[in-house]
């Protein structure tokens, strides 16, 4: 189990690396050639909007695992050790619910998109490969939120605590 937890994280966190520094290399081309060159790439625009999009929907995962989403936990903090496991178990079961919910809603827009046969404006891609990253994105929040779960019940702490986050 927790080789392909390790696999999963190593997964996610080179692609969420590498779709950031193809986007800031997008990016930099698309600035550069618009100011300095005086024609803009159009191209680079859209698959750094894409690229964003996957980022995102795969971070939500990993943010439940490393207790990175925003959070008011002035109630939580003043609970005993066992309401907190309580409390954090049923918001947990609640996510869960949620991701399921969206998993198949997401899946259903993907049948949705391959019957509609859309392209992209510019890079001609099928639509439906971006509205891939909804179900893909929230069965990993899904497998997370079980992993996250179970560290509840566990006393040691996430690998993330390296220290105070901004």
């Amino acid at each position: 189990m927790k080789n392909l937890l390790r696999i999963l994280n190593g997964f996610e966190k080179a692609f969420i690396t590498a779709s950031m520094i193809v986007m800031v290399i997008l990016i930099f081309l698309q600035v550069f050639t618009r100011y300095v060159l005086g024609d803009a790439m159009s191209w680079t625009e859209e698959a750094s909007r894409y690229l964003f999009i996957w980022l995102i929907f795969l971070s939500v995962g990993i943010a439940f695992v490393e207790k990175r989403h925003i959070a008011i936990d002035l109630i939580m903090e003043r609970l005993p050790k066992t309401l907190q496991r309580v409390l954090q178990q049923f918001v947990y079961i609640l996510l869960m619910a949620l991701s399921v919910f969206l998993l198949i809603q997401g899946y259903l827009l993907v049948e949705q998109m391959q019957t509609f046969n859309q392209k992209s404006a510019t890079l001609q891609i099928p639509m439906w490969i971006v509205y891939t990253s909804l179900p893909v994105g929230f069965l990993f929040a899904i497998l997370r939120l079980v992993q996250a779960s179970i560290h509840i019940y566990q006393d040691e702490e996430p690998e993330h605590k390296e220290g105070p986050i901004v």
